[in-house]
């Protein structure tokens, strides 16, 4: 027990205490401090974990509601992959089928040319038009041949890009095409005097191809400033080939002011929990959020325990990259039992996290990004104002990932894989230099590694049942998410389940917890007409495993759950619910129903 005891203990024995007394005093007075060593553990370890479960949760909810922009309505032109040609009279023999740029284009679009050089966008349609060797080819089969070569073109986003037919003679085996390259001629705002600045969205410059995918994410970037709506326009320029992209915007107040009210705390620092946000758009014009907030409990008449919190949020994109950096600090203190006696518990947490997202793939389907963070957490839990030496942390985690969604129809897929490894980076893991040279295992806990899975799957549809015989729109959200690792892991890397953000009916105040495991979540949303407003049911099971678990009780948990959420009036949102839970271990501590809300206005 790494405490300093001596003035903790003069709390705990009284002065009076003879001699005699004295060691009997200060075993009890031992016992009391393991005790309240114990909870206040379980406390913080319970606390980090509800931190990442809230963390995952939103960021999922920020996923679901991130714009998606489909210039072309997510429509695929069809692609032969045939080339097989009519038989036609007459027809000729082609030897081989030839792409070039007419020399009279501007040398901005002819560079653009189909060369067999890796970089060269439309290599493709050289190698494509090979295959069309030796074949009799006549007047229609040269119209499916340019026909499937546009359609090719289109499908990779090239939409101002053509392929034309020249005149000229087949009796000498050439089949001569040319292709004329659509590029941005420049990239402008509809409103001149509009502040602000696309260079920031659009990856894509004057001079560059006209690609509608790069065009389709520059909109999006834009479109992630709430206060900003975004539409393009695409005008021919003056010469063959050139285009000119025009944006206009539309902007409304950009500030945001969040206030919010929820039961999510725990019993013993407090179930209300309040808190206050400020959102601004664009401080720096670079299409860029800033948001500030802070956080407090709400349990006026119990000033023996209490939670407060404060966090900050900055984010910029620069083309096809987003950047991010976070920062948040959080203090909690409640009373805890001893064997004998009552103390106050407390403890504070800070984390600083930096995020980086890049989109290496886009196409009508589907977006495909690389994420890196690099996160730092400080930690520490005090017994009646003594440090706990053995639970200060400070720790350093790494993690690359992996993201993707993709459409399906109406539906929309979100999937995150992401591998994350403790680091001994920016002064983190300073345990592996003190407790750990004399306890591998612990020093492995520090270097941990593992894996995540995260993935959302969202199905709109509609059943009989509305107004009049007609059909009532519904949507079903399923989510799972996991955690691997073959390794023990310090308890605040744990993934727990048993939480309004996991495996819904259960209080939370108890979870089950261990190194690895995954979780299942279920609902149904059923909108109550035009208001705005939805029911919904849930469903969700989860199950943990690792060495911790031979600890648990039980290692699975299931619930559901129905509620009502929606917005009844402009700015005024709220989410409340039962739930039940179906299964869990014995004794498993937890209230039934175990019910939850939230509200929140904003300005």
């Amino acid at each position: 027990m790494d405490l300093c005891l001596a003035p903790f203990l003069r709390r705990v024995v009284p002065a009076s205490v003879g001699l005699l007394m004295a060691g009997g005093a200060l075993a009890q007075g031992s016992r009391d401090v393991d005790e309240a060593l114990r909870r206040s553990r379980q406390e913080q370890n319970q606390q980090l974990q509800r931190e990442r479960n809230i963390e995952q949760a939103e960021q999922r909810a920020r996923q679901l509601q991130a714009p998606n922009v489909s210039l072309d309505g997510g429509q695929a032109p069809s692609v032969a992959l045939s080339t097989s040609l009519p038989m036609e009279a007459p027809c000729f023999t082609v030897d081989r089928v030839v792409l070039d740029v007419p020399p009279e284009l501007p040398e901005a679009v002819r560079r653009h040319g189909a060369s067999a050089l890796p970089l060269d966008a439309f290599r493709f349609a050289q190698a494509y038009l090979d295959q069309y060797a030796n074949q009799c080819v006549g007047r229609e089969g040269i119209n499916i041949i340019v026909r499937r070569l546009g359609a090719q073109i289109l499908s990779r986003g090239y939409i101002t890009t053509r392929v034309a037919v020249p005149q000229q003679d087949l009796s000498g085996g050439t089949l001569r095409l040319v292709l004329i390259p659509g590029v941005i001629r420049q990239i402008r705002f509809a409103d001149e005097a509009l502040r602000g600045s696309w260079q920031s969205a659009f990856a894509a410059r004057p001079g560059d191809l006209l690609n509608i995918r790069e065009l389709e994410q520059g909109l999006e970037q834009m479109k992630r400033v709430p206060s900003q709506d975004v539409d393009m326009q695409i005008v021919p320029g003056e010469m063959p080939g050139e285009s000119d992209v025009v944006i206009s915007v539309k902007r409304t107040k950009p500030w945001r002011l969040v206030l919010g009210l929820d039961d999510s705390g725990s019993s013993g620092t407090g179930q209300l929990q309040a808190n206050a946000s400020l959102g601004i758009d664009n401080p720096l014009e670079l299409n860029d959020l800033f948001n500030i907030g802070v956080s407090h409990d709400a349990n006026l008449t119990q000033g023996d325990r209490g939670t407060r919190g404060a966090n900050a949020y900055y984010a910029a994109p620069w083309g096809n990259w987003t950047l991010g950096i976070a920062a948040s600090t959080y203090n909690y203190h409640q009373r805890i039992a001893g064997v004998n006696q009552v103390f106050e518990s407390s403890g504070d947490s800070k984390a600083a996290e930096l995020k980086a997202q890049y989109l290496f793939q886009r196409d009508q389907f589907q977006k495909n990004t690389l994420q890196w963070r690099l996160g730092h957490r400080w930690s520490h839990a005090y017994i009646e104002d003594t440090q706990i030496l053995n639970q200060q942390r400070s720790t350093t985690f790494a993690e690359v990932g992996w993201l993707h969604r993709h459409y399906l129809g109406e539906s929309q897929f979100d999937l995150a894989l992401a591998y994350r490894a403790g680091v001994p980076w920016l002064n983190g893991q300073t345990e592996i230099r003190t407790i750990a040279p004399n306890a591998p295992s612990q020093r492995d806990k520090f270097l941990y590694r593992l894996a995540t899975l995260d993935a959302t799957l969202v199905v709109p549809f509609s059943a009989p049942g509305g107004p009049g015989g007609s059909r009532m729109p519904m949507r079903y959200i399923t989510t799972v998410h996991a955690q691997y690792t073959g390794q023990a892991l310090l308890a605040s890397e744990f993934i727990s389940m048993g939480s309004r953000w996991t495996v819904r009916g259960f209080d939370g105040d108890a979870t089950l917890a261990a190194e690895r495991g995954a979780y299942w979540r279920n609902d149904l949303e059923i909108p109550l007409g035009a208001t705005a407003q939805s029911v919904y049911l849930g469903l969700d099971a989860g199950t943990v495993g690792g060495p911790s678990a031979s600890y648990l009780a039980g290692r699975t948990l299931a619930g559901v759950a129905v509620g009502l959420r929606g917005s009844p009036v402009k700015g005024l949102y709220y989410d409340a619910f039962l739930a039940w839970g179906l299964v869990k271990p014995a004794n498993f501590p937890t209230r039934s129903p175990a019910g939850g809300f939230s509200v929140s206005f904003q300005y």
